[in-house]
Formats: C-alpha cells, structure tokens, sequence
C-alpha cells in the first residue's frame, strides 16, 4: 500500500508540472533597440521591449505600406519616449504575433480637427475574436486618448486598429498577456491510465490480503 502511495504521488507531482503552464506579458515601449526612431512600417517579426525573448509581433498598415512610423512627437501625456505614430497618412493598422493572447491594453493619442474644442474621437480594435470602440477623453496635451484594453475568452494572434473619421492615431506601452496553453489529451490520458493502474494495483493487493 505504501509503494501505491508514493506511486500516486509521484504520478500527480508529474502530470501536475505539465498541467501548470503560465501566462507570460510582453510590452512594447517602442524604444531602442527593438525599434528605431523615424523606420516606418512594415516593422516585422520584432521582440518585445520586456517580457518573453521568444514573442514576435509585426506592425504593418493596411493601406499604405509606410503610413505609421517610430515618432517622439509629443501628443498627450499618456505617451511618452518613442510611440507608433501615423503623422500624415490615415490608415489602420494591423498587429500579428506569434503567440496567441487573450488580453491586449495600450495607451493611444488621437488628432481631432477642431483644436481647442474638438469631439471625442474613436479608436476601433477590430480581432477575428471580437470588436471593441473606445471614445477619446482630455487627457493631458494636444491630442486626446485613453487607455484601450481588450480581451478575449478565446485566444487571438492578430488585431487591427482604426479611427473614426480618417483621423491620425498613434500608440504606446502595448502590453498583450500570452494565453496558457491548454494540456494536450496525451497528458490527461497518460494521468487517466496513471490513476486506473494504480487503483488496479491497490484492488489486487487488497484481495490478496483478504484471501490470506
């Protein structure tokens, strides 16, 4: 009975370890030397600026190629250093990585028409997962902005960013939460026979004690 009990042990101390996959956060700051004031996109397969070494994302426009680029131009108080900017060209922009996330939050400026007393403007994420329309708020600066954050039940591994009214956007401090990966039916069938043999093995032993 002894040997089934560390049997058992061993086994959950095992599948335990492959089950507890974790969550990982990687931010972009757009800052050296991941990325290079004034290069445009498209900024491909580039590293966060922390977090996971292995992430990549590619920052690319969707209706001119070079319409976004590495700016320092100080827009509101929310960004600051290096950003993702569009300064002429209204455009939307398309961010792909390599590993699913289930939660994206950034800091985003937005040019309005109508300085000092514009509208509220609009930034639109748009995933194969769902959609999400933020409204700009006074934040501190010349432009208006906010904080947009996302997530998603369901793992994605691209989204795209727009505005409303061919506005000029920019963005930074992007953040994106890597989805924990879900076990593979290996490992839940090695625990399923892990357990039935060793329940086996305590019935037999436990008719063998019966019969002595």
């Amino acid at each position: 009975m002894r040997r089934c009990f560390s049997s058992l042990c061993l086994l959950l101390f095992v599948t335990s370890a492959a089950l507890s996959v974790n969550a990982d956060t990687v931010t972009y700051t757009f800052e050296s030397p991941q990325f290079t004031l004034n290069e445009r996109t498209p900024l491909v397969s580039r590293a966060p600026n922390s977090g996971l070494n292995t992430f990549r994302s590619s920052f690319t426009s969707s209706f001119e190629a070079n319409s976004f680029q590495i700016s320092d131009f100080p827009t509101n108080v929310l960004l600051s250093g290096q950003m993702l900017y569009a300064p002429s060209t209204s455009d939307s922009l398309t961010i792909s990585f390599n590993m699913p996330v289930d939660r994206v939050q950034f800091n985003w400026a937005i040019n309005i028409p109508g300085f000092p007393t514009p509208q509220p403007g609009l930034l639109i994420l748009t995933s194969p997962v769902g959609s999400l329309t933020q409204s700009s708020a006074v934040v501190g600066g010349s432009f208006q902005g906010g904080t947009f954050i996302f997530s998603s039940t369901i793992p994605f591994t691209t989204f795209r960013l727009s505005a409303n009214n061919n506005n000029l956007f920019a963005i930074d401090n992007l953040t994106m939460n890597t989805a924990a990966a879900i076990p593979e039916p290996t490992t839940m069938m090695l625990l399923g026979s892990g357990l039935a043999g060793i329940a086996a093995k305590v019935r037999k032993r436990r008719k063998a004690d019966r019969e002595e």
